[in-house]
């Protein structure tokens, strides 16, 4: 006996009827419904757009408003941007061109770019630092406008979230220095070779070839970024295909070779040669013979990697997040480009083991923003390793450990902005009690000549400045060679006031410190003898900054300052008042007749 066959469950009768309505229902029919699809399509990706354009929006406005409101804060200039503002505002247009004094360097585009604002804005900070102040926010536009287009949409997010909130970023983007704008020179050059190994033309090579040059002008390590265009284009299959392509890489490379080589003649040379200069970033090479190499390559590294610019991730995070964001471009978008996007750090960190290029933040800031698009990278690519739809959620888990600590620290940072000295506003309270003499400790003077020196009689300002600034670099080169020998004219160098200005007398630069408490004591014993010896009823003692550098003698970490104000103390006189803003301070005293 047979069984019966079962019956049909509910569900695939369910199932059949909905297949025989819709084979019932008519061509016109089908097209609507196909229609009404497609137009819902069409409005989630229109909705999805402007969900983008919002947040990209969003970060934007933010990493704008915080550049702004760093550069609103108008502190005072500190050394550095004092000696680039003397610089400017001592020299006409062809004077730039040579090198500059008081041991900086500048790209001549660059300073030429400075001048010009000069002439419109005037010297004050805020005129000076809107140049950086306007490279910066264009950076943080630039990054999003070029790279959504290349990359990842979420890679892209967090690159543009990464340096929006770079805290070295923000800070540079309201100083008179370069390293705010080296970063947005490697972005459009970095762009030009992403379009050239995307699409090859002979348009393109021209653009990358009269891009790169120009972009020397304007930028020092861009010749880190030219050099790993030329290597990726190497890495890239053409070069063994096509001789039109090895030819075109042969003229770029020569035209950026060129251009370099007669900056470095005419206007870099000097500088870097400078026994000063080496002397100061000597302690930022990477030297592999030394006794510390193992820690000063942990230490470098740590800065390549942009643990100064993201809190709280360590190191070793970072490392391996670098190590999959490689990987990923490489496999996504080639080896070429990877080399692209690595080649410039890794040739920064051959460059300091050669004794060619120090690693601190600042000089490797411009490459910050191809190490947000490999760490970007490098998380995206640890997402993927969950499946589906959790993988979007776990790259925002991540990208959130990355931003929000940052973020915090970033704002706090816009709300207290860092000064580093305050000598403008010490200026200011020291002048409004009347032409006292002033004594300026361990000889720097350079600060106090720009802010309380007479503009009006500007050649005796810049005699006067030069003169103080040959004789304390003559002491700093003498603390590194072991020479403690003075010039008999930098021994009591004072200057005389006249129209109603003080007196400054310009304090000689301690000893060595190899030499001894001994010889700090006479130091001190002297200083203060001469201070007293001209009779003067009171005197302020001025110190810009903390001279915390080696290259100074450490005179702050020895009590050189306590030691000479308690030898003023012993000859009778008196301290009466304290001015002190950030690192500068103001000490007055008053003496015996």
């Amino acid at each position: 006996m047979t069984n019966p066959t079962p019956d049909p469950s509910p569900t695939l009768k369910a199932a059949e009827e909905k297949v025989q309505h819709f084979s019932r229902r008519s061509d016109s029919e089908l097209a609507d419904l196909e229609g009404e699809a497609l137009a819902g399509e069409r409005h989630r990706v229109i909705l999805r757009g402007r969900a983008e354009r919002v947040l990209a929006s969003l970060i934007m406005g933010v990493g704008i408003a915080l550049r702004i409101t760093h550069y609103l804060a108008n502190r005072s200039f500190w050394g550095d941007e004092v000696a680039v503002a003397l610089n400017l505002r001592f020299r006409d247009f062809s004077g730039l061109l040579r090198p500059l004094s008081y041991d900086q360097t500048m790209p001549l585009g660059l300073l030429l770019l400075f001048k010009t604002t000069s002439r419109v804005l005037g010297f004050s900070e805020l005129a000076l630092r809107f140049l950086p102040l306007l490279a910066g926010c264009s950076l943080v536009i630039l990054i999003w406008a070029l790279f959504r287009r290349v990359l990842e949409q979420r890679v892209a997010f967090l690159m543009l979230a990464l340096v929006s909130l770079s805290p070295s970023l923000i800070y540079y983007s309201a100083e008179v220095k370069q390293y705010g704008i080296d970063a947005l020179v490697t972005v459009l050059v970095v762009w030009l070779g992403i379009d050239l190994l995307g699409n090859s033309t002979d348009q393109n090579w021209r653009k990358v070839t009269v891009g790169g040059a120009a972009a020397l002008l304007f930028s020092q390590p861009i010749a880190f970024v030219l050099a790993s265009i030329g290597a990726a284009a190497v890495v890239d299959p053409r070069f063994r295909s096509s001789s039109t392509w090895r030819k075109q890489l042969a003229t770029a490379s020569a035209v950026w070779l060129g251009v370099f080589l007669v900056l470095y003649l005419f206007s870099y040379r000097a500088t870097i040669h400078s026994p000063f200069m080496r002397a100061f970033w000597s302690p930022k090479l990477l030297q592999l013979t030394s006794p510390s190499f193992g820690s000063d390559l942990s230490s470098a590294l740590g800065f390549l990697l942009g643990a100064s610019e993201v809190a709280r991730i360590p190191p070793l995070v970072l490392g391996g997040l670098f190590v999959a964001g490689v990987y990923a471009i490489a496999r996504k978008q080639g080896p070429s480009m990877a080399v692209l996007a690595a080649g410039p750090l890794a040739l920064v960190l051959l460059a300091s083991v050669l004794k060619q290029y120090p690693i601190v933040i600042r000089l490797v800031l411009f490459a910050f923003p191809l190490l947000s698009w490999i760490l970007a990278s490098g998380i995206s690519a640890v997402a993927d390793l969950v499946p589906g739809r959790m993988s979007d959620l776990v790259f925002v888990a991540l990208a959130g450990a990355f931003v929000l600590p940052t973020t915090r620290d970033t704002v706090w940072l816009a709300r207290h902005p860092h000064q580093k000295e305050g000598t403008r506003d010490v200026v200011r309270s020291v002048n409004a009690e009347g032409p006292t003499p002033v004594y300026l400790v361990f000889g720097r003077y350079i600060q106090w000549g720009y802010y309380a020196g007479d503009w009006n009689h500007t050649y005796l300002l810049e005699q006067r400045i030069d003169r103080a600034a040959e004789c304390l670099r003559a002491a700093q080169l003498g603390y590194v060679q072991g020479s403690d020998e003075r010039s008999s004219n930098c021994k009591s160098l004072a200057f005389p006031g006249f129209d109603g200005r003080a007196e400054e007398i310009v304090g000689n630069p301690p000893p060595s410190a190899a030499r001894g408490a001994i010889a700090d004591e006479s130091w001190a014993a002297r200083e203060a003898a001469r201070i007293v010896g001209g009779r003067r009823s009171a005197v302020w003692l001025f110190l810009p900054d903390a001279a915390a550098h080696f290259i100074d003698g450490f005179p702050m970490r020895r009590n050189l300052l306590q030691k000479l104000e308690t030898d003023l103390k012993a000859e009778g006189c008196r301290e009466v008042e304290i001015y002190a803003e950030s690192e500068t301070l103001a000490h007055k005293f008053e003496c015996p007749h």
